[in-house]
């Protein structure tokens, strides 16, 4: 084989693309060279995973008299070995998922999904991934958003773990602090628990939202970094001047049926296990939601706004800002809002299956708002569609499990 003049036509088509004059192409043509770059991107890397491994395996790189294949590699091309080893490691997990391989190499999947199963297709669950390859990549295939994929796969690594039966010990919150003795200032590093991070994050994006709100009135400029810290220091004054008195965090997760009992999502999209969630059932409001056939979770309102648990049964059932362009933002964040896909005014009725999550940049924005969409089909007050593969299919029947409230479920028209 020359190997040279396949190097060679490699190098060639760099300097061409690093010769082209971008700026003589219209958006269509500029954003047809972004994407199919990096979707190219990948497809090297894919390719020379397998050459890379097997130099590594081959031992050559010893007569370098380098301690590891990492530190011979990365000081004869001049890179972090650290990053070399890592994609050595990569490279070496990738030689044995050819399907997963062979995705990337058709451009169904990125490089970004190789890391991700590397991450979780840990030496324990090694042969269960080589037994589930085929569904996962066909599922990863399916999605077209990359974090999907990484509940997907979290998903998959909770289910070998009980096939396996492998307990794991749930994450504990630990934040050190270290105080400046010359300047007094504080510095925060640590960790939060999934759960105990949803009950924070909440609270400081609610204050940070009112700390915003003020500025503006007060026509201040600050930073969000300046913000947060602003909203820190609320958190522990009114905590100072607190009558003692717990609050209640409330938690909207998805929480699977018998048929998929492991499935527990919090409102954000993290993806925990139910034992996480169990320490804090003593003291939380925790709401989780079914959707079959039979019952639908809110009937239509005469409101023309949504709201209560109307609102709630379309913020989890869609989960994210629910725009074409697969924006990420989460449906209980606070930029979110409940648009009507046919508007009130054109008769649109105020129910599940005429509303979605859109956040307010592409609800009130009208040239990110985009066209009207079509009317939904008579039955569309009935089962929300099902957005996912088999895998997660189930994610979308849900039930309150924790605790029942039995005037929620309305019986659908017959």
């Amino acid at each position: 084989m020359d190997v040279e003049g396949l190097l060679g036509e490699l190098r060639g088509v760099v300097d061409r693309l690093a010769a082209l004059d971008v700026s003589v192409l219209d958006a269509v043509e500029l954003q047809g060279v972004v994407v199919g770059l990096q979707v190219e991107a990948s497809r090297l890397a894919a390719a020379s995973a397998v050459p890379l491994h097997v130099w590594e395996v081959d031992g050559g790189w010893c007569t370098s008299r380098a301690r590891t294949a990492g530190l011979a590699l990365a000081n004869r091309v001049h890179r972090c070995h650290h990053v070399v080893a890592a994609e050595l490691g990569r490279a070496a997990k990738l030689s044995g998922m050819p399907l997963v391989r062979r995705a990337v190499l058709e451009g169904r999947l990125s490089m970004d999904h190789v890391d991700l199963f590397c991450r979780y297709a840990t030496e324990t669950r090694w042969p269960l991934f080589q037994r589930d390859e085929a569904v996962l990549v066909e599922a990863c295939v399916g999605l077209s958003l990359f974090a999907d994929a990484r509940n997907l796969v979290r998903y998959w690594a909770d289910h070998v773990d009980d096939e396996l039966g492998d307990t794991k010990r749930p994450v504990r919150s630990e934040v050190e602090t270290s105080r400046s003795r010359d300047t007094g200032e504080l510095t925060l590093r640590g960790h939060l628990s999934p759960v105990d991070a949803e009950v924070f994050c909440n609270e400081l994006d609610r204050l940070v939202r009112d700390i915003r709100l003020e500025d503006q009135a007060n026509g201040a400029d600050r930073p969000i970094a300046q913000q947060r810290a602003a909203a820190l220091l609320r958190m522990a004054q009114r905590s100072a001047t607190a009558t003692g008195a717990t609050g209640r965090p409330l938690f909207q997760v998805i929480i699977g049926d018998a048929t998929v009992a492991r499935l527990c999502e919090l409102a954000s999209g993290h993806v925990i296990t139910p034992e996480e969630l169990l320490p804090h059932l003593g003291t939380a409001l925790v709401e989780s939601f079914l959707f079959d056939e039979r019952h639908r979770l809110v009937g239509v309102s005469k409101q023309r706004t949504f709201t209560g648990r109307l609102r709630r049964a379309i913020q989890i059932r869609d989960r994210r800002c629910q725009h074409e362009s697969g924006c990420p933002v989460s449906a209980t964040d606070l930029r979110s809002d409940i648009d009507h896909i046919v508007p009130w005014a054109q008769g649109g009725v105020t129910g599940p299956g005429n509303g979605r999550v859109l956040c307010t940049s592409h609800n009130r924005h009208q040239h990110l708002h985009g066209p009207p969409l079509p009317a939904p089909s008579p039955s569309a007050d009935g089962p929300p569609p099902i957005r996912y593969p088999e895998l997660m299919a189930a994610v979308l029947r849900l039930r309150w499990s924790i605790r029942h409230i039995n005037d929620l479920y309305l019986p659908s028209a017959s």
